[in-house]
């Protein structure tokens, strides 16, 4: 059974169970009653499929993507997609000054979405204030010294 049908047969059920309360019925509300059976036959019908077009959970009504591991264009999409690599001498405090001073747009453009929602990440949390402030500081500590 392809459970994608089930829903629109529930409400095409419903809409004909609608027809039970009204009390004039004509031509064109048999027309309708009609049109809403041939509806709901052609879902049974659907719904009596052996699987889903595709096997995905989060997009069961996605179009058909033969490459993707579980068939859904969406997904397949992302996996396609690499996410941009962060630097890695960029530090938040750079990033959140280049927000400050240019915006977001100017940002993303700049450094990538992933470097921007780390800094930002970073910087709501409390604990990681320290981090920022110390990537704003010099370093002053000797060769041979260490930090506690």
């Amino acid at each position: 059974m392809n459970p994608d049908y089930l829903p629109p047969l529930g409400a095409c059920l419903r809409k004909l169970g609608e027809y039970a309360t009204r009390h004039d019925v004509n031509d064109s509300t048999l027309a309708e009653i009609s049109a809403d059976l041939d509806q709901a036959r052609a879902l049974v019908a659907g719904a009596r499929g052996q699987q889903r077009a595709n096997r995905c959970t989060r997009h069961p009504g996605s179009p058909v993507d033969p490459s993707a591991t579980n068939g859904c264009l969406f997904c397949g999409n992302q996996q396609r997609r690499p996410a941009a690599e962060i630097p890695s001498d960029l530090t938040p405090a750079e990033v959140l000054a280049y927000l400050d001073e240019h915006g977001h747009q100017a940002a993303v453009d700049r450094y990538g979405g992933r470097a921007l929602a780390r800094a930002l990440s970073i910087s709501q949390h409390p604990s990681n204030t320290r981090l920022i402030r110390q990537a704003d500081e010099p370093d002053h500590r000797d060769e041979g010294e260490t930090t506690p």
